[in-house]
Order: C-alpha cells, then structure tokens, then sequence
C-alpha cells in the first residue's frame, strides 16, 4: 500500500523566505506583518498561497498561518522572538537552518512569477511598519469584497466601510491610502462617485 503526503511545502517555504528577505528590511517583521505580507502576495500579486482569510481585529487573518509558523519555527528554520514590553509584538529571525525548508520548493521559490511578486511585495511593502499593513490589507480586503458582492465600489463607499471598520485611522489615512492603492493597481474602484472624499 503506497501512503503519499499532501505536504504544503510552498506555504513553509513563504514564511521562511519572507523572513529572510525581510530580515533587513522591515522594521518589525512580526505575527501581524506575516499575515498582512502574505495576504496581499496572495490577493495583490495573485501568488496562491493556499489560505482563506477572514476580517479580524488587525485585519485580514487566517489562523492556518499561525499554525505554519509554529511548525517552522519548530524546525528551527525561524525563530520568533518576543519583542520588548514598549513595543509589544513579535519579531520573526531567519536562522541558519532557513535554507533547510527553502529547499523542499525551491521550483516555487524560482518561478519566474513568483519571484516577481516577492520582489514587488518587498520593495512595495516590505518596509511599512505592522500598523500601515494592517490598513493597505484591510482596504484590499473590503474592495475585494465589495466586487465579489457585485457591488461595485467607489472610492467613498471604500473609504466609508474602511473608516467603520478600522475607525482608530484618520478619514486622511484612509484616503490617502485608497488613492495609493488606486494608482498602484492593486485595488480596483468603480468610476463612479470617485471625487476625492474630504478628510475630517
């Protein structure tokens, strides 16, 4: 009896290249960075990274990718380390082992697609702070929504649902935000009713 294992290695494999590419580059590449990062690789550079996420407190999140960490970190391929009581959070090494588990999708990892949308994620996003993120991930996430309702939205029904739903963000950084989304191409808004909204 021949027994096969449908391992996700290429869902390992993001975590620990992410760390290593981030290593230097973010400012505290942590819980809530890893699941923003891998959220927009996956809706922005429509790289399949095999999660569902779902609308949580910091924004789009899907628990699987807790679990994924947890066991390579528990390879010894990441080390995530508690980050000091004034910044809170945490923070995600790469460690000398992170090639161990880079190897086992290395025809991933060498796509030509997807070393495109890893370079574009990193050089993009990659410097943002956990709280901007949080912000760009969740106004992908509600225009994602919203055309998936077939609700055509615009930016002031964008701007609206993300004020309500993440109302610690000024109505200027939301907008903001929404504009640079808008020009990158990484949201999609319906022409209508896209003057801009008026910070309050």
């Amino acid at each position: 009896m021949n027994i096969t294992f449908d391992i996700p290695w290429k869902r390992y494999v993001l975590i620990a290249e992410l760390a290593k590419r981030l290593d230097t580059v973010s400012p505290q590449f942590g819980k809530t960075a890893l699941q923003k990062l891998v959220f927009l690789l996956q809706e922005v550079y429509k790289i399949d990274c095999g999660y569902d996420f779902e609308l949580y407190s910091y924004g789009p999140f899907d628990s699987q990718l807790l679990g994924d960490l947890d066991l390579v970190e528990s390879w010894g391929c990441v080390s995530v380390e508690s980050v000091n009581a004034l910044l809170g959070g945490y923070r995600i090494h790469p460690t000398k082992k992170v090639d161990l588990v880079r190897e086992k999708a290395t025809g991933f990892l060498d796509d030509a697609k997807t070393k495109s949308a890893l370079d574009n994620l990193v050089s993009t996003y990659g410097a943002l702070k956990a709280r901007d993120l949080e912000l760009r991930a969740t106004t992908v996430y509600v225009e994602r929504n919203l055309w998936a309702k077939n609700e055509s939205p615009d930016k002031t029904t964008v701007c609206r649902f993300v004020a309500q739903i993440k109302p610690r963000f000024t109505r200027r950084e939301i907008d903001q935000v929404v504009d640079e989304l808008s020009e990158r191409g990484h949201i999609r808004l319906s022409a209508e009713n896209n003057m801009a909204t008026q910070p309050v």
